[in-house]
């Protein structure tokens, strides 16, 4: 912040100032720039097209809210459904929820609500006895995924937007490279990418924005944001390269967009995914049976085992 400086676009006061571009804002231009780094990636990659019908993933976050916010500001010929999973961790979601619901009400879309136990027959506070080495948040990703997939296909969605943005996707490039996930880097887009759900696009329209500028643009508008975090959000190694990147990024700004254009130069767009279908569920599957049913397997037998 540099009150004593003019902004870049406009010359009034700067508000906020982008180490990695050089550049001062004043709030209403930081506000717009939001807006159009958002439109950028989706018009780069061809991410939202007319007759679309749309699901966000709607948490209750600072960059669920504000995506749900842009989308229904920029998109309003486009039908648009908000999608929140309740992972069932007692006095976590129920606050999102409330939010959730407010915010669509606002703005006049639809919404649906599935949940962890309906879907998969366990919650995340379910599974604490019997994960074993199984980190809370690996099996809240996988149900996480698929649970998406399932209600964008029962609500008759062809697009599946998550408010993943430029952090997000880094950190989970870097985790890819510390597991030696090759097969995962060059076949993931950190842009857009057919999801499970039979031909439904899933794709990051956050892709080129901050997670700190996020947080300011949400706070700027006012809009209201989940309190409490998830009692198991430091299980995995997640939280560990946030704050590595975090230091490496103050010390050398832009740090975080080169390593999101490495990630795009990895992609091997000529490698398709492939593939059949699980034998136990029917979904698709790289191998005979899926990870979702390896999961519920895993969590099975432990149950038995308790």
């Amino acid at each position: 912040m540099n009150l004593q400086r003019a902004c870049s676009k406009c010359g009034k006061p700067a508000f906020y100032f982008k180490p990695y571009s050089g550049e001062y804002l004043c709030k209403k231009c930081f506000v717009k720039s939001i807006y159009e780094l958002t439109l950028k990636a989706i018009r780069k990659h061809h991410m939202i097209k007319y007759g679309d019908k749309v699901g966000i993933a709607v948490s209750g976050g600072k960059d669920s809210i504000s995506l749900l916010y842009i989308i229904a500001k920029f998109f309003k010929d486009n039908e648009i459904v908000a999608i929140t999973l309740d992972e069932g961790i007692k006095g976590y979601r129920n606050e999102a929820i409330m939010i959730v619901n407010d915010m669509v009400t606002k703005l006049n879309i639809k919404q649906a609500t599935y949940k962890y136990k309906d879907m998969f027959g366990y919650t995340i506070d379910d599974v604490q006895s019997i994960r074993r080495e199984t980190s809370s948040c690996t099996i809240c990703g996988t149900f996480r995924r698929r649970g998406l997939d399932m209600a964008a296909k029962e609500l008759g969605l062809n697009v599946l937007l998550t408010a993943h943005n430029l952090d997000d996707l880094v950190q989970s490039y870097l985790i890819m490279l510390f597991n030696g996930d090759i097969g995962k880097i060059t076949t993931f887009s950190p842009a857009i990418e057919t999801s499970e759900a039979f031909g439904i696009t899933k794709a990051h329209p956050l892709m080129y924005i901050y997670e700190k500028e996020m947080s300011i643009f949400a706070y700027l508008k006012g809009f209201k944001m989940q309190t409490i975090t998830c009692p198991y959000m430091n299980q995995g190694i997640r939280s560990e390269v946030r704050e590595y990147l975090n230091k490496m990024e103050e010390e050398h700004p832009g740090l975080k967009y080169q390593l999101l254009n490495s990630f795009i130069r990895l992609k091997n767009k000529n490698d398709v995914i492939s593939g059949g279908f699980c034998k136990n569920c029917g979904w698709p599957s790289k191998g005979n049976i899926c990870q979702v049913c390896k999961t519920l397997q895993t969590l099975n037998i432990n149950k038995l085992k308790v």
